[in-house]
């Protein structure tokens, strides 16, 4: 089910660029905790904390565990947003949500599909992925860390729609006709028609007729 990670934070002072870029400096990740019907709280992260304790996770379903300023007090969270640097990659900013047990949350979980689909194997087919996270509404306790999908079964034309999905804990909200997986035929080449041009191109040219000079007769003045 959810996966829970700890995470140590310090409140600062100040916003802009520059308070962001000396955070960075020092390997620091500027970061806002938000909460229903309380003011945003500015923080910051170690960014190898954070790295190494998000690395190999889904961070949009990860439960955060967040102790500010090593109070004791943890905070349960979501996160809502992590910002990086393009070229880089490393982490630039970090949004979390507090969220109780209690209540019910919204969020799209990853889809991982696993096995190879006989219609491939078989019969050269093309396994389609159209989405590639789904949206449900459960208890943060009951929160999947994925949703894992077998495919081996599928021949050409066969589909796995969302409506199949076995869940337990949770309401999905995508449309239950929606297609999770499915194998097509393999994709043919068209030959496209000649152009006129081409057509004119491969043609050959017809010889040209040279008139041959009749030869004198011997004792003919040439």
């Amino acid at each position: 089910m959810a996966t829970t990670i700890e995470l140590n934070a310090k409140k600062r002072e100040g916003t802009g660029k520059g308070v962001a870029r000396k955070l960075r400096q020092v390997r620091r990740v500027p970061a806002i905790l938000y909460g229903k019907g309380v003011e945003p709280v500015l923080i910051d992260l170690d960014e190898r904390e954070f790295t190494k304790s998000v690395g190999g996770h889904a961070v949009s379903n990860l439960i955060v565990d967040l102790r500010v300023d090593g109070d004791g007090a943890l905070v349960k969270t979501l996160i809502r947003e992590v910002q990086t640097n393009p070229l880089s990659g490393s982490v630039e900013h970090v949004d979390l949500n507090r969220i109780s047990l209690t209540e019910e949350i919204e969020v799209e979980v990853p889809i991982e599909l696993v096995g190879l689909a006989t219609g491939v194997k078989n019969s050269g087919g093309i396994l389609q992925h159209p989405i590639r996270t789904l949206a449900i509404k459960c208890l943060p306790q009951n929160l999947p860390d994925k949703i894992t999908v077998d495919v081996s079964h599928l021949e050409i034309g066969d589909s796995v729609r969302v409506s199949e999905l076995k869940l337990e804990n949770v309401t999905v909200l995508e449309d239950p006709e929606t297609a999770v997986a499915s194998v097509v035929p393999p994709a043919r080449e068209e030959v496209a028609a000649p152009t006129p041009e081409a057509v004119a191109a491969a043609t050959p040219a017809e010889p040209e007729l040279v008139e041959k000079k009749k030869k004198p007769e011997e004792g003919e003045a040439s």
